[in-house]
């Protein structure tokens, strides 16, 4: 009796085999790991307040703009003309993701042109996280796609770029004080 090696016969079918195997492991990996990793990243920046505003985002807390350090954000890769620039900053000890995300102080620009926009804010001296991100539609949202993944422009301090998963505050984390060089920050969005 002769045994029949199905890989040399059907060499074919076993290459779709492995194909749809992958597509499957990959189908799966996406819609366990990625969704709850990048959700997370999505609640940092879709939790940006629609008011333009200097103050802290706690309504009892007073504006920090006596004795503050001032602080230059400059945004690029703009690409559009709609929409406006939801720019967020958090400070230590505050949670950067997750559904209790909220920033410390918050700025929302209206684009009118497709240059790097520059946003000066004043903060008291500390460790901070700056998150922006464009919101093409002006629906106070950061939209996802079908796995989680921001459709519409963003970006962070230091020029983070998450892979997988949202990015930790060490990751992000800038030093505010007088004479520092990280008061000036250029973020390029990743669209």
């Amino acid at each position: 009796m002769k045994t029949i090696n199905h890989h040399r016969r059907y060499p074919m079918q076993n290459l779709l085999v492995s194909l749809l195997f992958s597509l499957f492991s990959i189908q799966s990996f996406a819609n366990k790991m990625l969704p709850s990793a990048i959700w997370g990243f999505g609640l940092v920046v879709s939790n940006l307040p629609h008011a333009v505003s200097n103050q802290p985002h706690k309504k009892d807390s007073k504006p920090h703009t006596e004795n503050g350090v001032t602080v230059s954000v400059e945004v690029s890769n703009i690409t559009q003309t709609r929409g406006s620039l939801r720019i967020g900053i958090f400070r230590e000890g505050n949670p950067f993701t997750g559904p209790k995300a909220k920033p410390d102080f918050f700025k929302v620009v209206p684009i009118t042109a497709v240059t790097a926009q520059q946003v000066v804010v004043s903060l008291p001296a500390g460790r901070y996280v700056i998150a922006v991100y464009h919101d093409l539609n002006d629906n106070g949202k950061l939209d996802k796609n079908i796995v989680g993944y921001p459709k519409e422009p963003f970006g962070f301090s230091k020029n983070f770029r998450p892979i997988l998963s949202a990015p930790s505050f060490e990751d992000c984390a800038i030093e505010i004080k007088e004479n520092s060089p990280q008061n000036r920050q250029k973020i390029k969005l990743i669209d």
